[in-house]
């Protein structure tokens, strides 16, 4: 009977512990992180954000999702249908002035202002590659060619194109401009079935580094001296070492762009959730530059500020002011 007892106890301890754990698994309030595709820079940062805060903030737990394009990310966010997102000072400018993937949504400048940002950083320069054996040498050679220059409605699209027709003038509809997304575009560009692929990365990018093992390629200079490079939506120059990819990475030194974008969050996610996160990407920084060899240079404490696309979300000014950082004004686009 004292057996008996004994193990109806431990049973019952057993049971009261895992229905603890159980409860404590219930008090973690899942927040949906949307990004462009694996292999881009948003997507390493997104993931290395949502891992640290996963393992650092209590009650928390972020759940990456790489689908669609960032614009709808935006959009999204702004609705509360996302809660953090890869944010681009590019796209802030389109919704508030109601541009591009835009101009129909007339409720899109109000939208803008639903979104606030947490920090900023490089999101690498625009890779213009192509197989050695293309036979395009430089970007002049583009006209009637398979280009994939973004997502279709993506913020990178319209980027890539002014870029190419400002360097060259190139228009758009002299090209074969491919329609597919990140992943099905570097897909498409492994299997020979487009000509030129052009991706917004840092140095090294996984996706290059693909390429590279299997084929020749170039990666083509851009004549940034033609270009319109808008430093308030976070526009850069930028340039791509001769063979960064190695012995298959055949060019020179290539000239191109790049953006300070972010990561952001809607302000319908609570304060102290995005302060508790805030406070967790700086103080567990560490633990983020692990996750890529060009980490470190990019999410920075110095750059952490460097462009404040709209606004702060509340959250993120508020572990700001405690922690006694300088807060430049945020750059509106109206």
């Amino acid at each position: 009977m004292k057996h008996f007892l004994k193990g109806t106890a431990k049973a019952a301890l057993a049971g009261l512990i895992a229905a603890s754990m159980l409860a404590g698994a219930a008090k973690a309030e899942l927040y949906k992180v949307t990004s462009i595709a694996p292999g881009m820079s948003p997507f390493v940062v997104n993931t290395a954000i949502s891992k640290v805060v996963n393992t650092h903030v209590e009650g928390v737990e972020f759940q990456v999702r790489a689908t669609g394009a960032a614009t709808k990310h935006m959009v999204d966010a702004a609705m509360g249908k996302v809660d953090f997102l890869f944010g681009s000072p590019t796209i802030n400018w389109l919704m508030a002035n109601r541009i591009g993937p835009f101009k129909d949504m007339e409720a899109a400048p109000e939208l803008e202002k639903q979104v606030g940002m947490i920090f900023s950083y490089q999101i690498g320069p625009y890779h213009y590659v192509t197989r050695a054996d293309s036979g395009i040498e430089t970007m002049n050679d583009l006209r009637g060619k398979k280009v994939f220059a973004g997502p279709p409605g993506g913020a990178a699209k319209g980027v890539v194109l002014r870029a190419i027709e400002q360097s060259t003038g190139i228009k758009p509809e002299e090209m074969d401009v491919q329609t597919f997304g990140f992943d099905a575009a570097i897909q498409a560009f492994q299997d020979d079935k487009i000509d030129v692929i052009v991706l917004p990365t840092n140095v090294p990018s996984p996706a290059v580094q693909q390429f590279a093992l299997t084929k020749k390629i170039r990666i083509l200079d851009v004549d940034v001296t033609k270009m319109k490079i808008n430093a308030a939506t976070g526009g850069t120059v930028n340039t791509i070492a001769a063979g960064a990819y190695g012995e298959n990475h055949v060019s020179g030194d290539a000239r191109t762009h790049g953006a300070i974008v972010n990561f952001s969050a809607g302000l319908h996610v609570p304060e102290e959730v995005v302060y508790q996160v805030t406070k967790a990407i700086w103080e567990n920084l560490g633990e983020i530059h692990e996750t890529a060899q060009w980490m470190p240079s990019t999410i920075t404490k110095e750059g952490g500020l460097a462009l404040i696309a709209g606004r702060l979300h509340p959250g993120a000014e508020r572990y700001y002011r405690e922690a006694g950082w300088a807060i430049p004004e945020a750059v509106t686009f109206q």
